[in-house]
């Protein structure tokens, strides 16, 4: 994604920058431990040979299982629902494994997801497909088990293989809360 194309993915990434930075300022740091979470947030995509662009909002959860004290893996199941640029409604379910690697309260990593998408227009599907997805994820937790998270998902391919032609991908900012 080239951000001068892009400048709703622009915005939200650096709001999300600067959500990080103020809410890491008094941060303790976290110990990743077992348990699971619920997440929200706002959600841009790009499908240029499709839709467009679009924005909506996003639902996630996952489970967290501690590896050790760096590493957790998180299977992770989201919904969004979206309206592009087109007038084209957009809703995708999404699951999959994260892979997290943990820098006190600070994590990355990476994710593998499978994904549904659903197109329509005016109440009538224009198209559905489904596929593998590739990802990056970064963010942070608190000590309270507040959380900030910021996804990029990209290579969304058709079928469950990957194609050289054009891919979806969506950036995700979500809020949530853990359970331990």
């Amino acid at each position: 994604m080239r951000m001068g194309k892009h400048p709703m993915a622009y915005r939200l990434l650096c709001a999300s920058s600067l959500a990080l930075l103020w809410l890491t300022a008094p941060a303790v740091l976290a110990d990743p431990s077992p348990g699971f979470g619920l997440y929200a947030g706002p959600v841009a995509s790009s499908y240029k040979a499709v839709y467009g662009t679009s924005h909506g909002i996003a639902f996630a959860g996952d489970a967290q299982f501690v590896y050790d004290a760096n590493w957790t893996l998180s299977p992770y199941i989201a919904f969004t629902s979206e309206q592009s640029t087109s007038s084209v409604h957009v809703v995708e379910l999404t699951g999959g494994l994260q892979a997290r690697y943990w820098l006190g309260s600070w994590f990355l990593g990476g994710q593998y997801l499978a994904h549904s998408t659903l197109l329509t227009r005016s109440g009538s599907t224009i198209s559905g497909d489904v596929g593998p997805s590739l990802g990056l994820v970064t963010g942070w937790e608190g000590a309270n088990h507040w959380s900030l998270v910021l996804e990029a998902n990209f290579l969304e391919g058709n079928g469950f293989a990957w194609t050289t032609g054009p891919n979806r991908s969506d950036v995700r900012l979500l809020i949530g809360y853990h359970w331990y």
